[in-house]
């Protein structure tokens, strides 16, 4: 019976983000006479199998791996919907939304992995949020000035900011420990992505 029902679980899993997939795509997928079926077959392709990935990740509740493989999977996602709308996207210019991805998952990822909201998980992801759509301003050309010349004139003042958040972060968990918590694990029982519960 149990394991019917962990069967029927992974099946409900597997058709949820399916499901999920596909109408993202379909929001913003164009009418099918206007895509490129050679792109398009590639790129479904890079989805699927980096949504199996995401899938299996889950099953094997192996937090990193399902971290790495959801962002591959959304930036495969990404690429579908900008390559059918004949867009095709310039490292150049898109690595920012890269950083932007893996900074917003984290915080979610982390979420699920310690059953709350974590400082070495929401300072990072927070971090990487920021500094993705910093750099968007620059690669959409939203800040006219060159993104060299930017820090050769800010980057003195971005470093005492910084000296100064990080002391006053340091006295403040000081005398709060529990507002920010000091994750202690044992080296053998490492936490899981999904507990048994969850299943």
């Amino acid at each position: 019976m149990a394991k019917d029902n962990k069967k029927n679980h992974n099946i409900m899993l597997a058709l949820g983000l399916a499901l999920f997939l596909i109408g993202i795509a379909w929001l913003f997928l164009p009418p099918i006479g206007q895509i490129a079926t050679y792109h398009f077959a590639l790129n479904c392709a890079l989805v699927l199998v980096t949504a199996a990935c995401v899938y299996f990740s889950l099953l094997s509740q192996k937090p990193v791996i399902f971290y790495i493989f959801m962002n591959l999977c959304i930036l495969s996602l990404l690429f579908l919907i900008l390559n059918a709308n004949s867009v095709m996207p310039q490292f150049k210019q898109y690595w920012p939304v890269v950083i932007l991805i893996f900074g917003f998952t984290l915080l979610p990822v982390g979420r699920f992995h310690y059953k709350e909201f974590k400082t070495i998980y929401v300072i990072p992801s927070a971090s990487l949020t920021i500094l993705g759509l910093f750099f968007l301003l620059f690669t959409f050309k939203i800040i006219k000035m060159p993104l060299r010349e930017f820090f050769m004139y800010f980057l003195p003042f971005f470093m005492i900011a910084s000296g100064i958040f990080l002391i006053v972060l340091y006295y403040a968990r000081q005398k709060a420990k529990d507002k920010f918590p000091v994750i202690k694990e044992d080296d053998d029982d490492e936490p899981l992505l999904f507990t048994e519960e969850d299943l």
